[in-house]
């Protein structure tokens, strides 16, 4: 049982047609991308181009071209693309996965974003700074940042604080413990099914990729039922629950 609060690391980013990108070279390598369940993704090809990310530049970026998706509302949000930005594991980049698989271990032309940006960079701190923000009635985003190697200055004093250990340490994905829930400062019941998970706690991943939290159905019905006026209705495609279009319950979760 894993706890998802966003799906995949990802940043969404509006980028142009290969033809505003610059030299664009097809390389005729195709690619398939799952995604979520496995029951969605998109197919295309390995393409070469020039990439910018503010003041960062990279002459060859390898990136899928994608020609075909099964995922909706894209590009009706403006997205036209996503960067991973997940760690510098074999498994983490499909893309650098299959040239790899084609030109051998040693081929490095299919590295991340990130990876080439911290190799432009070598006396860069090897970090990336997220900064996710909504609107006061918290129904739309407003503004937002991504910052590489540095922090945002009203974020500064995080570099200061207690750094939150990745669980299990050495792992490939952006997870930590989730030691408590509470609805209303009432705590929620936590456990994991995941063998040497701490007893109380849950193993969460941290991602951008997602705007929703997903979490297992024991703890979905506590934080649901915890909310005053709330009712559960089941039929032939599951559970959902009813909340009072006023309802100011406060859910908070604790991490370290």
């Amino acid at each position: 049982m894993i706890l998802y609060l966003n799906h995949f690391l990802t940043i969404s980013f509006r980028v142009e047609p290969p033809g505003g990108l610059g030299k664009f070279n097809d390389t005729g390598i195709h690619l398939e991308l799952r995604y979520g369940d496995g029951t969605y993704g998109v197919n295309g090809t390995i393409g070469v181009a020039p990439f910018q990310f503010g003041s960062y530049h990279i002459g060859e970026q390898a990136f899928m071209n994608v020609v075909e998706s099964t995922i909706t509302g894209f590009q009706e949000l403006g997205i036209y693309g996503l960067l991973g930005l997940s760690f510098d594991f074999s498994t983490a980049s499909p893309i650098n996965r299959k040239i790899k698989s084609l030109y051998g271990a040693d081929a490095t032309w299919g590295r991340s974003v990130l990876k080439n940006i911290f190799a432009q960079n070598a006396s860069q701190p090897n970090f990336i700074a997220i900064d996710l923000t909504r609107t006061d009635d918290l129904e739309d985003t407003n503004g937002g940042s991504l910052l590489i190697g540095e922090y945002d200055d009203k974020y500064a004093g995080v570099a200061e604080k207690l750094k939150l250990p990745q669980y299990p340490k050495g792992g490939d994905r952006w997870t930590i413990l989730l030691e408590g829930i509470s609805v209303d400062g009432k705590a929620v019941a936590v456990q994991s099914t995941i063998a040497d998970v701490p007893a109380g706690s849950a193993q969460a991943l941290l991602d951008t990729g997602a705007p929703t939290a997903v979490f297992p159905v024991a703890i979905h019905d506590a934080i649901y039922s915890s909310v005053p006026g709330a009712a559960s209705y089941s039929d032939d495609t599951g559970r959902v629950w009813f909340i009072p279009c006023n309802t100011t319950t406060h859910v908070e979760v604790q991490f370290g």
